[in-house]
């Protein structure tokens, strides 16, 4: 692979001496450069998870609600760009001529002003229909809608920057993005949350905004050499759109399933008690958080296999270890439920033992710890499914096999209008019943094309 100019060259001695480079085996490198992604998404992660139970309590049960409901909205909007990184990645690492190089400038351009563009879009209609948004989630701040519109802007560039740095195999700095992000909203949420004393979702959202903004800053320094260059050229559109359409479609239904459930609940169940089914959702995606990297190591050895045609078990491997670790994290999560709710039947005896904020929270909110532990074992179970299909998901999107794309669409689509039908008839533990129901419906959609559909993917091979 060619090397790049300047970014990738001002770091090439501190990824050495981090990963190895000049001395390792090529099987050698990627284990390294794997497991730094790995930490770095754990560190990132970590951060991101500490926010809740710090800062949470501050917020009270409707600011919390509404934060979770906004961090959703946030993943909704970023749909769009979902399929952008992995295509940056593929065509910055087949960049080898300088005419390639050019044409991936040119048209990493085009695709940034393209998302200019579009977030230009959702402002316009965000400002056409502001008050039936704010009333909708049940929003009292526009500020806070409008951070998250700002917020969105990066959730739709940055995968252009993140895309190339996974080209060019510097993982070193793409790391520290991540862990740039969880820090920085960890640092600046406890800022404005805490020290300032701003205890609203607006201020918390505001500090997400803020660590967002760090990652995007790292992404697009350390990848300018790709596309902030002199050098460009029109960019080949039909094979790339083949690509980022079903990348995106299939991604995005994840990205869906993943978070549309809060912006449901709050939309239908409105404000009341929704900080507490916001706190259970962090619980159980963390397990999609945790396990997410292991099917992120696995996509460029699939691809591997797939270019040289030999076979490799590291589906199976994959599948296995992120499935003990989902119902390890799973039982846990259950063995914390049952904690809480005994927390919330003996409550004068337990506070006095428990930190200030949580002995304060359990004397006056036990039905907040009862809550809680009520819902946290069916939620953290209902996304084990999940865990398993974005495994599968990775490994068919490497192969290049988009024909589950349309079904994985339609499953995602019936869920959104089962969850609306219910209507009033809608609670906490339906809505994540639904969401389980589904979930397992993703993971058998994929399933099938996985191994009933295996003579066609020999095929592919």
């Amino acid at each position: 692979m060619a090397e790049f100019s300047s970014a990738s060259a001002d770091t090439s001695g501190l990824q050495d001496f981090l990963f190895g480079m000049s001395q390792d085996t090529g099987k050698a490198r990627f284990f390294r450069q794997s497991g730094w992604m790995v930490l770095a998404t754990l560190m990132a992660g970590i951060c991101m998870f500490l926010i809740h139970p710090l800062y949470g309590p501050m917020l009270g049960d409707v600011e919390y609600g509404l934060y979770g409901t906004l961090l959703a909205l946030i993943n909704v909007m970023g749909i769009p760009s979902m399929g952008l990184q992995t295509t940056f990645a593929q065509q910055t690492a087949a960049a080898v001529t300088p005419e390639d190089r050019a044409r991936l400038a040119g048209t990493a351009r085009a695709v940034l002003l393209w998302g200019v563009g579009l977030w230009l879009l959702v402002v316009a209609v965000v400002v056409v229909f502001q008050k039936d948004i704010l009333a909708t989630l049940s929003i009292t701040d526009p500020l806070a809608l409008w951070l998250v519109v700002l917020l969105s802007l990066t959730a739709l560039a940055q995968p252009v920057f993140f895309g190339v740095l996974q080209g060019q195999q510097n993982f070193l700095w793409l790391g520290w993005a991540q862990v740039a992000n969880g820090v920085g909203r960890l640092v600046f949420i406890g800022l404005i949350v805490g020290l300032l004393g701003t205890r609203s979702a607006t201020g918390a959202i505001g500090g997400a905004v803020i660590g967002a903004l760090i990652a995007f800053l790292v992404g697009a320094v350390f990848s300018r050499s790709a596309w902030l260059t002199s050098h460009r050229a029109p960019g080949k559109w039909d094979n790339w759109v083949t690509d980022v359409i079903p990348l995106t479609l299939a991604l995005g239904a994840f990205q869906f399933l993943f978070s549309i459930d809060m912006i449901l609940v709050r939309s239908m169940l409105g404000e009341h008690q929704t900080g507490y089914y916001s706190a259970a959702g962090t619980f159980a995606r963390g397990l999609i958080s945790f396990t997410a990297p292991l099917a992120g190591v696995m996509f460029p050895k699939v691809v591997h296999s797939v270019s040289t045609g030999n076979r490799t078990n590291v589906l199976t491997l994959t599948l296995a270890i992120s499935f003990g670790l989902a119902v390890l994290g799973a039982a846990t999560c259950t063995g914390i439920g049952f904690g809480l709710q005994y927390l919330a039947q003996h409550a004068q005896e337990w506070a006095p033992k428990l930190p200030g904020g949580l002995a304060l929270k359990l004397t006056n909110s036990p039905e907040a710890f009862l809550v809680m532990g009520q819902l946290l074992p069916w939620f953290v179970w209902a996304m084990v499914p999940l865990v398993l299909a974005n495994v599968l998901l990775n490994n068919l999107l490497a192969r290049k096999q988009y024909r589950v794309v349309p079904y994985l669409v339609l499953v995602v689509g019936l869920y959104a209008a089962v969850a609306m039908y219910q209507g009033e008839n809608l609670t906490f533990v339906l809505m994540i019943q639904l969401l389980g129901l589904f979930n397992l419906l993703f993971f058998a959609t994929m399933a099938g094309f996985t191994w009933f559909g295996q003579k066609k993917l020999a095929e592919a091979v």
